[in-house]
């Protein structure tokens, strides 16, 4: 079942894009020229049978025998499903650790490496090209309560909405995040607690990272960060990830996402993969430097042939918020409260209706 019905055309209309599109769609080896046209436009894409369905069976697996050693899980009785709750997650959502096996992609899944590859404009624009991908065996289990009475479907004004990327500083071209990788270890069919998405959240965030060139603090995108609700009070389309086991999906960066409630007794095991860039995105190359479908991607939604991006900042790294000891949380909140101070000088200001879904606010901030 595809995830969502894709656009038939790109609809960005000038003739330098098209060029540019036409250029790396002939690098492209796995990704067909509908699917680059889809991801470009939709900012997601499924590639079916990426890697093969033993090892998602086998990573499934290993998944069933932590949820029953950590949390006294049984497979065969979903009354149990419920019991993992570590953090703030739903009942049944849990990230298991899995062994301690890296896997080659290369040589694990060639088909899963080289559609990351083509996604980024070549093997080339990983470090050491790509060599170093590897795939771990953790998961994110999202087991199901039948009926569970808390289910919705996908909407806006919704908790845990997030930019993913909780270690850097957030620019326009940032490196740290290539794309953001979902293998499928399980079936999951719709209201089989999928992921949500944000279809057309790419260009609400790309717009607002064009006009952030000093970078954004990584905690205002996270799952409360202030400046998600009125990011995704921008979007007018959402859907579920649905999929078979050892389907990929690949997601822009920019793409807005959040856990669901599983209202079946159909177990979801998913992973979160984030490979990065040797050097940061550009978005106005020279004709025989292809461009990525990512950054194509975020030229689309920009409604840019081109863009010559200048950040006024370096890079910057981060502990991720859960690691931090108290005196590094203190620090964090000082710069991020100077943040939101500033956003809300500039009228960008969390919606009323953020607070009520769990987000921070800058609202405190605004002038009487």
């Amino acid at each position: 079942m595809p995830l969502a019905e894709p656009h038939d055309r790109l609809t960005f209309n000038s003739s330098e894009f098209e060029q540019a599109f036409e250029a790396t769609v002939g690098e492209c080896s796995v990704i067909t020229r509908e699917e680059a046209e889809r991801f470009v436009a939709n900012g997601f894409v499924v590639i079916k049978g990426a890697f093969s369905r033993d090892y998602a069976s086998h990573v499934a697996a290993q998944a069933w025998r932590e949820l029953g050693e950590v949390h006294g899980v049984d497979q065969n009785d979903p009354t149990t499903w419920a019991r993992p709750r570590p953090g703030q997650g739903p009942s049944g959502y849990a990230r298991l650790k899995g062994s301690d096996k890296q896997h080659q992609l290369q040589s694990l899944a060639p088909r899963a490496f080289q559609a990351q590859a083509d996604l980024v404009g070549g093997a080339h624009r990983f470090p050491f090209n790509g060599e170093n991908l590897k795939w771990g065996e953790g998961v994110v289990s999202n087991l199901g309560m039948l009926d569970d009475p808390r289910w919705q479907p996908p909407a806006g004004k919704q908790p845990g909405w997030h930019k993913d990327g909780w270690h850097f500083r957030h620019f326009l071209n940032s490196p740290e995040q290539a794309t953001v990788t979902v293998p499928l270890y399980s079936d999951i069919q719709p209201m089989s607690g999928g992921t949500y998405l944000a279809v057309d959240s790419v260009g609400p965030v790309a717009r607002l990272l064009l006009d952030s060139p000093a970078g954004l603090h990584p905690d205002s995108v996270q799952g409360a960060g202030y400046l998600i609700p009125g990011l995704v009070d921008q979007c007018r389309e959402f859907t579920e990830l649905t999929g078979e086991a050892g389907d990929m999906v690949l997601l822009h960066p920019y793409m807005l996402h959040r856990v669901s409630i599983n209202p079946s007794t159909r177990p979801r095991f998913i992973a979160n993969m984030a490979p990065v860039l040797t050097e940061p995105m550009i978005f106005k190359r020279e004709p025989d430097d292809p461009y990525s479908l990512v950054e194509l991607g975020t030229l689309h939604a920009l409604g840019q042939p081109s863009y010559d991006f200048q950040q006024e900042r370096p890079m910057q790294g981060f502990k991720p918020s859960p690691f931090r000891n108290e005196d590094e949380k203190r620090k964090e909140t000082v710069h991020l409260r100077e943040e939101m101070r500033e956003f809300a000088e500039r009228g960008i200001v969390s919606p009323s209706w953020a607070r009520d879904c769990g987000y921070m606010t800058n609202g405190e901030f605004v002038a009487n």
